[in-house]
């Protein structure tokens, strides 16, 4: 399931090939809709078509790009089916929803904005990253993240791979502003670079290389909304750079494995950019 939702995420915008998404599963087309409807909730049509307007909602508030260049990049070939997805979805038109920006993100008033800037500590290109990777879905700020973190380094030190050294990232690719909860999807990554045969049993693939601007959390993991908050309520409206629609992430630089201080803990926080 993992490797069928990578590939959807990843062509969600393109005809998607169900002979791939038979042979990523070893099930029949019909049996594994079955199966992610089981899973998700959801139809494997359903699933694409909201990733569409979700990628859609992001490209209305982090850029200028006019609606009909976005229905075509997000994959619907005209801006009225584009719309009518959308309001289905959202229950506003695209329009309407890019006027919602400052309500979306704003939670302190203009003046405190102005006054209290917040800037990145760097713009940076991530090099491509080669991970093993588990997939967690539901509450991004929940424990049960924790948990699922715990788990993934208990199997991952049982293959060999040395946790103590490696670089941890966790993607996030549901914002929780534009999807439901119940709808957070979150890869735990583990960088494998220097495994030339990484573990069968954990699914792998690579992070593309992209640009970034980099913010620094310092404290535990449940503190981390302050930070977001901070970047989505100053940083976001005073800035010149153009945010994109590509995942956030996260790189975990000093964590359990290497404090047992939590309000040590040091996170990395990766907005990707548009090129340019």
């Amino acid at each position: 399931m993992q490797q069928v939702v990578s590939y959807l995420r990843s062509k969600y915008n393109e005809k998607i090939s169900i002979q791939e998404l038979e042979e990523f599963s070893s099930f029949s087309y019909r049996n594994l809709q079955r199966v992610f409807k089981a899973y998700y909730n959801e139809t494997i049509g359903a699933y694409v078509t909201r990733i569409k307007v979700e990628n859609g909602a992001k490209m209305l508030v982090y850029s200028l790009k006019e609606i009909k260049l976005i229905a075509e990049e997000i994959g619907y070939s005209d801006v009225q089916t584009f719309s009518k997805s959308f309001k289905k979805h959202f229950g506003i038109s695209p329009a309407k929803y890019r006027n919602k920006k400052e309500e979306l993100f704003q939670k302190k008033n203009k003046n405190n904005i102005k006054t209290m800037p917040f800037f990145e500590e760097r713009i940076t290109v991530l090099p491509a990253q080669k991970v093993v990777y588990t997939t967690f879905k539901g509450d991004y700020y929940s424990t049960k993240l924790d948990r699922a973190w715990e788990k993934f380094l208990e199997e991952a030190s049982k293959l060999k791979i040395d946790v103590n050294t490696a670089e941890f990232f966790g993607i996030i690719w549901d914002e929780p502003i534009i999807s439901e909860i119940i709808n957070y999807d979150y890869d735990a990554c583990i960088v494998i670079d220097s495994i030339e045969t990484p573990p069968k049993k954990f699914k792998v693939k690579t992070i593309p290389e992209q640009c970034y601007a980099v913010f620094k959390h310092i404290g535990t993991y449940q503190s981390i909304s302050k930070t977001y908050d901070k970047i989505f309520t100053r940083w976001l409206f005073t800035t010149d750079l153009e945010v994109s629609e590509k995942p956030f992430i996260e790189k975990y630089t000093k964590h359990e494995g290497n404090t047992n201080n939590e309000s040590e803990f040091e996170t990395e926080i990766y907005i990707p950019l548009k090129k340019g």
